[in-house]
């Protein structure tokens, strides 16, 4: 198996070089997509290991857009799973061999990091999830504990119906939308829920946009 960890990355200097330098033992190559960033995390994620390649877009383009980029940038060097993490330091990578565990145990195309919703999760956002949660499960039959965890590990060979239009943080809904529309076999683990900065994320405004996107793509 060739392991490839995509993290998109904005403005994350502070905590992209522990991020990276606890993840290089987890996957064959890191892939890091620096998506526009004006305070250098470029340099900062550097120099590391020969295991971490670095792709940069010139503006910001989005979460979901750097994602891509990272996504068919592991499919070209031959990726069987490809793991996506967040650069802020929210995930845990020695959670990553629990991830492929839970893969193979059960033969899945996809397995998702479930934070525990309600413990140390600001309330705002615990409510958009659950609301989210419930949603995806009535329009696309995929009930997933966490829909905004960015923590996710898929075979590669599914990235085809997997694939995603979004930019922004919609993308972790039209994967799971897409795992309803492509029946794909999937699988959640327990992660711990780690915030170093609470202003970031998900806001009311994008939970409400996500639901809307959630609609048009039952439609469509």
């Amino acid at each position: 198996m060739k392991d490839i960890i995509v993290i998109p990355a904005y403005n994350e200097k502070q905590r992209i070089r522990d991020v990276l330098s606890k993840s290089v033992a987890f996957a064959d190559k890191i892939i890091v997509v620096d998506d526009g960033s004006t305070d250098k995390t470029e340099n900062y994620a550097g120099g590391i290991s020969e295991k971490i390649i670095i792709v940069r877009h010139k503006v910001n383009l989005g979460k979901g857009a750097a994602m891509k980029t990272g996504c068919q940038a592991a499919l070209r060097l031959g990726a069987d799973r490809i793991i996506l993490m967040d650069a802020d330091g929210q995930h845990q990578p020695e959670d990553i061999p629990r991830f492929f565990q839970k893969m193979e145990e059960g033969n899945l195309d996809v397995v998702f990091g479930s934070r525990a919703i309600g413990k140390n999760m600001p309330f705002a956002m615990t409510i958009g999830n659950k609301f989210l949660s419930a949603a995806s499960s009535i329009l696309f039959g995929v009930y997933i504990s966490d829909t905004q965890s960015g923590f996710r590990v898929f075979r590669a060979r599914v990235y085809p119906k997997l694939a995603w239009n979004s930019v922004r943080y919609s993308v972790e809904t039209e994967m799971i939308a897409n795992i309803g529309k492509y029946h794909l076999k999937f699988g959640e683990i327990k992660i711990k829920t780690i915030y170093h900065d609470r202003y970031k994320g998900t806001t009311v405004f994008d939970g409400l946009r996500i639901f809307i996107n959630m609609l048009i793509w039952k439609i469509i």
